[in-house]
């Protein structure tokens, strides 16, 4: 076995861009060698942002030989009329280097046709890399891909150079008229050129000597160190963020600490504003002091060994300033004017096109908010008056500069102007829950006007055409639902929203650009996707999702208790043969062709194994009733339980496709009424019952 080094050399490749590629380029590479018959291990990936590196610790040096089965023409033009060889016989053989004694005849789908066992000799490794080599380089994908030069290649930045070695045998091969070769670069200011290497331990080992730690991991752990040790020398706490941390080790070779500070005056706008501008401009860790306050200081990450003369600090702090200057401008010019009075921009700025403006948005959420306060309590006036304003920083030269921080710039301007705290917070936390795990808004206000916000959005982009795809959701929808979803599990808002959704649906008749139907079968299908993945964390099983959503669950916390009843249930012994009987009357019901269900007769139940499951099945029928109004179904699915050994002995005794019509319509009528008790709760033939589990 050999090893294999790859790496990549080009211009500064965007931070935000390299782990996506860096996976999907594994992925290329697994996928090109699939075609060849070669051993290797797991390839490993490595990255700096001036290279992109693969490394593979055993790979086989050559394909294995072997015999592969060759077929050619059909026999009756491979013979002459003597049943000597043609000439078409005789090509086939030169072709695949074989004799014409080692050629025999098989049936084939259209009747004999030559064929014949041939030796392939396995290639070495190195020339199958040599041609896989260049079409990894053209498949990478990356976001954005430029031209250079007069060359006819694109990839994410210009190619520099090129280091490829299988065993420190160079692969021999040339990209965007760059030689590969055995040799790496350093860091690009303060490193050496055309270092020469033998291996993955060698390449590592010299570029560290040369400032660059090509292991973003360990680039991370680095970091990480050195926060904690400023911490315990000063007292003081960065502010934790693992995005930001996620692309600073993107944006250095060599990690260096640089601890800063801004003037203290600056500590008078909100620290928002503060924590974003350091954070999403500079880069900058930002620091509270042991009271939990945020502090004048900052820790920059730069890309060198160490800082003598305090020129990276110096420099840090001075753009820093510049920025915050800006800031403060902004926070005092914005609030001379009330959020309200913005709203008139907010008619000249496009949230979508056929959608319309932002005053347009805030028009369609107030009258969500108006539908959906005829299915839950909170004070209309103050949420209406949350909707009116929730949009209006949009318009705010702090938004302008910092996007980030739209919605939370709307709360605080509010609270300067001392606006209630249900209205102002609302305004802050609407743009939540912007991830799974992020909180839901605090507020009532906030909840609904997120709610409205996500859902016209939702329900909108569909509208016009915009679906989600595999690769593609500009306007976040699957994380618009997902929010809407975690909301209102988290709050336990108890209503139908799928009705309500219904109930909307008016107010988009006029964008609609699809067939209604197929709206509404988009709404509802990405909504039960988002239902499910929220099912699946919460630690439940497919099975037991499938079985909840098989029935009708607008009601999401309703589908909640009924799927931690059945989750608590499932492995009792009696429920799963009940389960199994369900599967056993689903199955007899969807084969009945002609059957129409009606009220069942009494006097045509003959045998006492039915009359007996009709008896009981009235009986179950009124409990399941009442225990699933009063939302107790783990109680309705134990009174399910019970009839487990009455179903089973019906089964036993009765033959439900009797030849008497009249018999076998009144037995599927007794098991499409049994059918129902059940789905009261869920629909138990999507449950998997382990074999052998419910004879037990």
């Amino acid at each position: 076995m050999a090893e294999f080094l790859f790496e990549i050399g080009c211009e500064e490749i965007p931070a935000r861009f390299i782990e996506d590629s860096l996976r999907e380029g594994k992925n290329i590479l697994n996928k090109l060698l699939s075609d060849y018959s070669i051993n290797y291990s797991e390839i490993e990936t490595y990255a700096s942002p001036t290279r992109l590196v693969f490394r593979i610790k055993e790979i086989d040096v050559r394909e294995e030989d072997k015999t592969v089965k060759v077929q050619g023409p059909p026999k009756r033009i491979c013979l002459d009329e003597n049943g000597n060889p043609t000439k078409a016989l005789e090509g086939f053989a030169r072709k695949n280097g074989i004799k014409l004694e080692d050629v025999r005849f098989e049936q084939g789908k259209t009747g004999e046709i030559a064929v014949a066992e041939k030796f392939v000799k396995g290639r070495e490794t190195k020339e199958i890399l040599k041609a896989v080599l260049p079409e990894l380089l053209k498949k990478i994908p990356f976001r954005k891909n430029m031209k250079w030069g007069s060359l006819n290649v694109r990839f994410v930045r210009p190619i520099r150079w090129l280091l490829a070695i299988l065993d420190e045998e160079v692969i021999d091969f040339e990209y965007a008229k760059v030689k590969a070769s055995n040799k790496t670069n350093g860091h690009r200011i303060l490193g050496k050129r055309n270092i020469e290497v033998k291996s993955f331990e060698d390449y590592a080992k010299k570029l560290e000597e040369n400032l660059v730690i090509v292991d973003f991991k360990k680039r991370k752990q680095l970091i990480e160190e050195k926060i904690k040790s400023f911490e315990g020398k000063t007292g003081f706490k960065a502010i934790k963020d693992e995005d930001l941390l996620d692309e600073i080790i993107h944006l250095v070779e060599y990690p260096y600490i640089v601890e800063g500070e801004f003037d203290r005056k600056f500590l008078d706008i909100p620290e928002e504003v503060l924590i974003t501008s350091m954070k999403e401009h500079q880069k900058y860790f930002a620091v509270r002091d042991n009271e939990g306050k945020l502090a004048n200081r900052f820790l920059a990450i730069a890309s060198i060994k160490e800082d003598v003369k305090g020129y990276v600090k110096n420099g840090n702090e001075r753009v820093l300033a510049a920025r915050l200057y800006d800031a403060k401008f902004f926070w005092d010019e914005d609030r001379k004017k009330p959020l309200f009075s913005r709203m008139e921009k907010l008619e000249r700025m496009t949230f979508q096109s056929d959608l319309g403006t932002y005053a347009d948005k805030i028009v369609r959420m107030v009258s969500l908010a108006e539908i959906l306060k005829k299915h839950i309590e909170f004070d209309y006036y103050s949420t209406k008056e949350t909707i009116e304003l929730c949009k209006c920083d949009l318009a705010t030269d702090m938004v302008y500069e910092f996007p980030e921080l739209q919605g939370i710039m709307g709360g605080l301007y509010a609270k300067e102007e001392g606006k209630p705290y249900g209205i102002w917070k609302g305004i802050y936390d609407h743009y939540r829950p912007e991830s799974f795990d992020d909180d839901i808004p605090e507020t009532n206000e906030g909840i609904i006007t997120s709610t409205t916000d996500k859902l016209d959005t939702f329900l909108g982009c569909l509208a016009v055409g915009i679906k989600p795809t595999g690769s593609k959701d500009p306007f976040g929808l699957r994380r618009a639902s997902q929010g809407i979803v975690n909301i209102i599990f988290k709050k336990s808002l108890d209503f139908d929203f799928y009705r309500f959704v219904k109930e909307c649906s008016s107010i988009y008749e006029k964008y609609l650009k699809i067939e209604r139907e197929e709206w509404e079968k988009s709404v509802f299908s990405i909504f039960d996707s988002r239902i499910s993945f929220f099912l699946e964390k919460n630690g439940f099983k497919y099975d037991e999702i499938n079985s909840i959503l098989a029935i009708p669950h607008g009601n999401l916390i309703d589908s909640f208790n009924r799927i931690k009843a059945l989750k608590e249930i499932r492995e009792d012994e009696d429920f799963l043969k009940v389960a199994t009987s369900f599967k056993r009357i689903n199955n007899i019901l969807n084969s009945a062709k002609g059957f129409v269900k009606t009220s069942v007769n009494k006097s045509l139940l003959v045998e006492s194994e039915e009359r007996e499951l009709y008896t009981k099945s009235v009986e179950l029928k009124e409990k399941v009733e009442n225990l699933a109004k009063e939302k107790n179904y783990l109680n309705a699915l134990k009174e399910i339980a019970k009839l487990s050994v009455t179903v089973n002995t019906f089964f036993d005794k009765v033959m439900v496709m009797a030849k008497e019509e009249d018999l076998k319509q009144n037995r599927l009528s007794l098991l499409s009424e049994l059918k129902g008790i059940f789905l009261t709760v869920a629909d138990f033939s999507q449950l998997v019952v382990e074999k052998g589990k419910e004879e037990k």
